[in-house]
């Protein structure tokens, strides 16, 4: 029994030891800020025949509490309707973003804009039951960078899928469409963290990283064009590894928080 507590022991001062040199090796802080956004956004939309349709828009994003410009993005697409219930999309997006970097030894910060390439896939379904309508729109997304990057700290092509589920209310005079929806995004290929990118295998992490509550309301101005206000609460998190150039050594491991409040409005102009 003497040399069975003996082993016991041992065993567990042996996970004891792995554990804390895990914690060790990558320690997983966090960080947490607020914003307030704006999003401006206008779009064209051009009916091929019956079902299909051409869609172009331009949206502006500020950030950093309204002070800098965070994104501009430039959508084209085309949209499939093959039953009432039933959507089909697909959209190419070039997007421009602005990033910073600051010099840890002079504390200098240089912003930079980087191009993205973003391909969206969604199927929508709907129902409506008198002036209450439901959708659910499942949204693969794609996004490609253009810069140089390390495979174990971003993911390229970056894959998600979001989840959106909206409930809408057509009013009685017809011109007034308020709705609210919740979007959940689930990531796809997130690396994970490992000790060291040069001897460990490169694995995946997927988890939640945003969800969105949004409620607004569209307002008909004419048969071609409409207005849609909304305000959207944006939570995001997401898992941040870095790691030394050389050697490969992990040299951080964040888990970073973001509580956003995005006032968006739209316009919509339909041929």
């Amino acid at each position: 029994m003497k040399r069975v507590r003996n082993y016991i022991l041992v065993a567990v001062a042996t996970l004891v030891m792995c554990g804390t040199a895990l914690a060790q090796n990558i320690p997983l802080t966090e960080t947490s800020e607020s914003d307030v956004q704006l999003r401006l956004r206008a779009g064209l939309e051009v009916p091929i025949g019956q079902k299909w349709e051409f869609s172009w828009s331009e949206q502006m994003r500020l950030h950093n509490n309204l002070s800098n410009f965070d994104k501009i993005v430039s959508s084209v697409g085309f949209g499939y309707k093959p039953w009432r219930f039933l959507k089909l999309d697909a959209q190419y997006g070039l997007v421009n973003e602005r990033t910073s970097k600051t010099d840890n030894d002079t504390g200098f910060k240089t912003i930079n804009w980087q191009i993205r390439h973003r391909l969206n896939f969604d199927v929508t379904g709907s129902v409506r039951w008198g002036r209450v309508k439901l959708s659910l729109r499942e949204r693969l997304r794609a996004q490609f960078r253009t810069d140089s990057i390390n495979k174990y700290e971003h993911a390229n092509p970056e894959l998600s899928l979001r989840s959106r589920l909206k409930g809408a209310v057509k009013l009685n005079n017809a011109r007034w469409e308020p709705y609210a929806f919740v979007e959940i995004y689930t990531t796809l290929n997130a690396p994970a963290a490992v000790d060291n990118y040069i001897t460990s295998p490169l694995k995946v992490d997927n988890y939640i990283n945003r969800v969105r509550f949004a409620v607004g309301t569209e307002m008909k101005l004419n048969n071609s064009s409409k207005m849609d206000f909304y305000y959207m609460l944006h939570l995001n998190r997401s898992y941040d590894a870095r790691y030394k150039g050389n050697a490969g050594d992990i040299k951080s491991w964040e888990l970073e928080k973001k509580c956003a409040h995005v006032i968006c409005i739209d316009y919509k102009f339909k041929l």
